[in-house]
């Protein structure tokens, strides 16, 4: 029979192997998707919002007027419904 302070190492020694290999494998997952997963090039798409600065009075330069109204940024909701006007009418 193995004595105690044997027994005691081996689950010591045992608790350390688990602990680096599930290190490990933390490290080799992140490393895998890492690798693996590909960056892609950012672009910057604003269209053709209009550049307040370059509206301002005090612009030393006349800003270019956007050719039509201003697209929309966010689309309404399915179930928004229009603010009704004071006094009740819509």
């Amino acid at each position: 029979m193995e004595s105690s302070q044997e027994t005691e190492r081996n689950g010591w020694v045992w608790g350390w192997i688990v602990a680096i290999l599930v290190a490990a494998l933390v490290v080799g997952w992140g490393l895998l998707s890492f690798f693996t997963v590909r960056d892609e090039p950012r672009t910057w798409h604003f269209g053709v919002l209009p550049d307040a600065p370059g509206q301002s009075i005090y612009s030393t330069r006349e800003s270019p007027d956007a050719a039509g109204p201003v697209p929309t940024q966010i689309p309404a909701l399915p179930e928004a419904r229009p603010k009704s006007a004071p006094g009740g009418a819509t």
